[in-house]
């Protein structure tokens, strides 16, 4: 029991971030969707109040609108909602390509080594050609190959 209560009051606290080191946009999107469409409801309940206390005919033409009004506040609501989804996403994606050039530094110096270990070997190999090329070793492989090629084809070439 003692770590639940520990466990909702760290939430708490989490929510009220005074430094504003996280976003918490995402965190409290649904509770601000429900309040700002209980003020939507309010807010057209008051003008439907207003309208008949102004007249009787105004007040019926306002209360058979305000389904309508409230519908388009509610969307508004809705879309101005998502957007910041959009936002929050699209600063998501930000925050991740702030660390691209720290990896691809990390990748160039791993091709760099690469790209020396291929140097190295490409050397070794021109200073064994003649030897290699006495034996015949190159033709030989690469005629293995070849016949390798043509069984796994189902035909000789």
């Amino acid at each position: 029991m003692f770590n639940k209560e520990k466990l909702n009051q760290s939430k708490v606290l989490q929510m009220v971030d005074w430094q504003f080191n996280r976003y918490l946009s995402m965190q409290l999107l649904p509770l601000l969707y429900l309040l700002m469409i209980i003020g939507a409801v309010l807010l057209v309940g008051f003008f439907v109040a207003a309208s008949f206390s102004s007249s009787l005919w105004f007040g019926l033409a306002t209360a058979t609108l305000s389904p309508l009004i409230l519908l388009v506040m509610i969307a508004i609501v809705r879309a101005a909602l998502e957007y910041l989804v959009m936002a929050h996403r699209t600063m998501s994606i930000v925050e991740s390509m702030r660390t691209l050039p720290e990896r691809v530094e990390s990748l160039d110096n791993k091709v760099d080594a690469l790209n020396e270990h291929v140097i190295d070997l490409h050397e070794m190999l021109m200073q064994l050609r003649p030897l290699l090329r006495s034996a015949g070793l190159p033709g030989r492989f690469i005629e293995s190959l070849r016949k390798g090629d043509s069984k796994e084809n189902g035909g000789d070439k």
